[in-house]
């Protein structure tokens, strides 16, 4: 029989679920969606005419490493609430995500819309690598707001408690 959780503070997030379905769709967009037009067929003469798409895992040599690092903390933040962990391990693994989600964000923004993988190469950017950018912010947003509503519920009891007395000391006069 699967253990139930007392402990509400320890349960799953909105930004848990954003953060979660976000990475779903980057591990998609990186493997199945056209991130940049590439001049010539790769691997080719650059005096090649056609042209051709890659997609993120073929595009991003060292970028690809971090997305799919980020994939795999997002979903372990997600799977880690079918095992009982201590809250503060729960927190470790959400600022993990955050900061790992800002990384991978920045990064993308960094190699899609700054400065393209392969300059002379690349023709222009395809509507799977602008995905996967927004894709990458919903990780690393989903991954704040996990953090902001752990906060809340962590407080929520103590704020009850403070209000519960002073509503009945109010109540006896």
């Amino acid at each position: 029989m699967p253990e139930v959780r007392a402990d509400p503070r320890a349960a799953l997030t909105h930004g848990e679920v954003i953060a979660g379905v976000s990475a779903l769709l980057l591990l998609i967009l990186m493997f199945a969606a056209r991130w940049y037009g590439v001049a010539g067929v790769p691997g080719t003469s650059a005096h090649a005419q056609a042209v051709s798409t890659e997609n993120a895992w073929s595009a991003l040599a060292v970028v690809r490493w971090l997305m799919l690092l980020t994939v795999l903390a997002a979903a372990a933040a997600l799977a880690v609430h079918l095992v009982h962990v201590s809250r503060s391990t729960l927190a470790l693994i959400r600022l993990g995500v955050a900061a790992l989600g800002s990384l991978t964000a920045l990064l993308l923004t960094y190699r899609v819309l700054i400065d393209l993988p392969a300059p002379s190469d690349v023709v222009d950017q395809k509507l799977g690598a602008v995905l996967g950018v927004v894709c990458a912010y919903g990780i690393a947003i989903g991954a704040f707001e996990a953090i902001r509503e752990q906060r809340a519920r962590a407080r929520a009891p103590l704020r009850a408690s403070v209000e519960t007395p002073m509503a009945s000391g109010a109540a006896r006069r």
